[in-house]
C-alpha cells in the first residue's frame, strides 16, 4: 500500500459526495436504481413521488463566516464553502434532507485540518481562547448529529476539527496483538497496515469505509463480526487525549487493571466533550484461516431469536450471529434479486487454527430444536446466496438511502439493547408503534427489524423504517417518527443506542436512561479537562 509524507497512510477510493453518503462513484448505478424504484413503487403506489435528485453542491446556502483566522492557523484551516459542506454534517436521514432544502440554517465556521499535535494544540487554543465550539470530526458518517454545529450554548462560532491528516499507524506489536495509530485513520488503511502482519481489527461497521479509529472510540461503536470483541471499547487498551488548554494525557497499555475505573472508558463514548482523542491502541486477532457459515430460515423472528439465546448462553461463540425478521429478509430479497420468506439467521464460525465445522454442526443442532431448517450451500464466511445477498446489500444500504430520498422517501434505522427476558415484547411493541406513526404521519410504510449483535443477557435489535414523505417537511415528519420510536424503546426498557452513539438527535431523550448523578460527575469531569466548554457543546453532558 503506498504511504504518503511521514508514513501516513491513505488509498483513493474516490470523490466523497458533500450531499450524499460516501464516494460518487460508489452510488447506485442505473440498473441498481431500477431493481430498487420497481419494489418501491409497488409498496407505495401512487405515493411514491417523482424523482427530484439532491442539488448540486454550489447552489447550496450556508451560513456565514462569524470567524476569523489567525494568520498562523491560515495554512490548514480553511472557510471556504465547499469544505465547510462537506463537514457542515453528518450522514442521517435528517442531515441530508435537511441538505435536499438547498440550504442549512447551521453549519461550522471553519475547517481545521491539522496534520500533527502541534497544529491541532494551535487550534484548540484558538477555539478556547475565542469561544469557539471546536467539533471533532473523524470520517463524517455519524447518523445522530455527533459532529453538527447546532445547540452550541454561548459559542461565538463554530470550528470543525478533522483528524483525517493524523492518520499515521504508530506501531503494531506482533508479541502483544496490538496496534497503535493516530485516530484519522480510516477502517480500511488500518486493515491494510495490519493483514502483512497476519493480524487484523476486523472491526467493520457499516461506516466502515467512511469511519475513523477515533470515531469508533469517541461513539462506542460496533463492528460487523457480532460476537466476542464487537463493541469497540472491549478492544481498547490506550488512548491519547488532547486538551484545549495543551494539556495531553496518555492511558497505560495494560491487559487488565483493578487500580481504580479503567481511564480508557471515560473517553469511549465521550463523542468529543473530553478532549480530542489524538490516538489509540487497540487489541487485534490473528486473520483466520478456517472458516464455516450458514443460514437458517425460520417461521418467526422470535423461534429466531430463542435459538440464539440457548447458542450464547450455551456457550457457542459464533464469529457472527444475525437474524433478520421476515420483513427485513423480504426486502433485502427484493433488493437482491432473491426471494425471501420467514426470518433468516446467519451463523459464522473462524479460527486462526483449530477446525471450526464441529462449532457449525453443534449449533445447527441447537437451531433445529427451535424449528430451524438450515438451507443449502456455504462453506465459507460468506454462507450461502441469501447470506451472501445480504451481505453485499448491508454495505450498500446507505447508497440505497439516497437513492429513494430523490423520491422523498423517509428511509432511516435506529438500533437498541434489551436483556432477552424483554427482547420479544420489544420487537412486537416497537414494532407496533413505529407502523401506528407511519400510518398516521405519511399514510403508510413498512417497519424491519434485525438482531445485529447478541450477548449472554440479551441482543441489540436494529430497525429500520420507510415510507413516502412530503418533501417539503421531511425532516419535521423524521422527527415525529423517531420521537415517538424512542419512547417506544424507552418504555420497553431499551437503551436509546446500543453503537450509534447518543449524539445531538438523543441527547433531549438520555436522561431518562442515564442517572443524574452519573451525569454530574461527567460534568464535573468536563469542567476539570474543558474548562472554557468549547469541547463540542450541545450534548447532554451540557444539560
Amino acid at each position: 500500500m503506498p504511504l504518503g509524507p511521514g508514513g501516513r497512510r491513505r488509498v483513493n477510493r474516490g470523490q466523497l459526495n458533500p450531499v450524499g453518503w460516501g464516494y460518487r462513484e460508489q452510488a447506485l448505478d442505473d440498473d441498481e436504481r431500477r431493481r430498487l424504484i420497481g419494489p418501491a413503487r409497488m409498496w407505495f403506489g401512487k405515493a411514491f413521488g417523482e424523482a427530484e435528485p439532491a442539488p448540486v453542491p454550489e447552489a447550496i446556502e450556508l451560513p456565514a463566516v462569524r470567524v476569523r483566522v489567525p494568520e498562523r492557523l491560515s495554512a490548514f484551516v480553511r472557510v471556504d464553502d465547499d469544505v465547510r459542506l462537506q463537514h457542515a454534517v453528518g450522514r442521517s436521514f435528517r442531515d441530508l434532507a435537511s441538505l435536499r432544502r438547498g440550504r442549512l440554517d447551521a453549519s461550522c465556521d471553519a475547517v481545521a485540518q491539522p496534520a500533527d499535535r502541534e497544529q491541532l494544540a494551535a487550534v484548540l487554543e484558538w477555539c478556547a481562547r475565542d469561544g469557539l465550539a471546536a467539533i471533532p470530526y473523524g470520517g463524517g458518517s455519524s447518523v445522530v448529529g455527533g459532529v453538527n454545529a447546532e445547540n452550541l450554548g454561548a459559542c461565538n462560532g463554530a470550528v470543525t476539527v478533522s483528524l483525517q491528516r493524523m492518520n499515521r499507524v504508530l506501531d503494531i506489536d506482533t508479541d502483544n496483538a496490538c496496534v497503535h495509530a493516530e485516530a484519522g485513520i480510516l477502517g480500511p488503511d488500518l486493515e491494510q497496515a495490519l493483514k502483512p502482519h497476519g493480524l487484523g481489527v476486523r472491526h467493520f461497521p457499516q461506516s466502515y469505509f467512511h469511519s475513523t479509529l477515533g470515531g469508533w472510540v469517541a461513539t462506542r461503536g460496533a463492528g460487523h463480526f457480532s460476537t466476542g470483541l464487537a463493541k469497540i471499547e472491549d478492544r481498547v487498551r490506550q488512548v491519547g487525549v488532547l486538551l484545549p488548554d495543551g494539556r495531553e494525557l496518555q492511558t497505560r497499555a495494560l491487559p487488565a487493571s483493578s487500580i481504580g475505573p479503567d481511564p480508557n472508558r471515560l473517553w469511549c463514548g465521550s463523542e468529543g466533550v473530553l478532549g480530542v482523542i489524538t490516538e489509540a491502541s487497540l487489541r487485534c486477532v490473528r486473520l483466520p484461516t478456517q472458516r464455516a457459515a450458514a443460514s437458517v430460515g425460520f417461521r418467526r423472528f422470535e423461534d429466531a431469536m430463542r435459538a440464539a439465546r440457548e447458542l450464547l448462553q450455551g456457550g457457542l461463540q459464533p464469529t457472527q450471529l444475525r437474524i433478520l425478521d421476515p420483513y427485513e429478509h423480504m426486502l433485502s430479497a427484493a433488493l437482491s434479486g432473491g426471494d425471501g420468506q420467514g426470518a433468516l439467521m446467519i451463523l459464522s464460525f473462524e479460527s486462526t487454527a483449530a477446525p471450526v465445522q464441529a462449532l457449525l454442526d453443534g449449533a445447527l443442532t441447537v437451531v433445529r430444536e427451535h424449528g430451524g431448517q438450515p438451507r443449502a450451500g456455504g462453506g465459507d464466511a460468506g454462507g450461502d446466496d441469501r447470506s451472501q445477498g445480504w451481505r453485499n446489500t448491508f454495505f450498500r444500504q446507505p447508497y440505497i438511502r439516497d437513492a429513494l430520498l430523490d423520491h422523498a422517501v423517509i428511509s432511516d434505522t435506529f438500533e437498541t439493547a434489551v436483556p432477552w427476558s424483554g427482547a420479544e415484547a420489544m420487537y412486537g411493541e416497537v414494532r407496533e408503534a413505529v407502523l401506528e406513526v407511519l400510518n398516521a404521519e405519511l399514510g403508510t410504510g413498512m417497519v424491519t427489524c434485525r438482531s445485529t449483535h447478541s450477548y449472554s443477557d440479551g441482543l441489540c435489535l436494529y430497525f429500520a423504517f420507510i415510507g413516502p414523505g412530503r418533501r417539503e417537511a421531511l425532516v419535521e415528519q423524521w422527527w415525529t417518527i423517531r420521537e415517538r420510536a424512542a419512547r417506544a424503546v424507552l418504555a420497553c426498557g431499551g437503551t436509546l443506542s446500543h453503537h450509534h452513539a447518543m449524539g445531538r438527535d438523543h441527547a433531549r431523550w438520555a436522561a431518562a436512561e442515564v442517572p443524574g448523578a452519573f451525569r454530574a460527575a461527567v460534568r464535573a469531569a468536563k469542567r476539570e479537562l474543558d474548562p472554557a466548554g468549547v469541547m463540542n457543546p450541545g450534548l447532554w453532558f451540557d444539560e
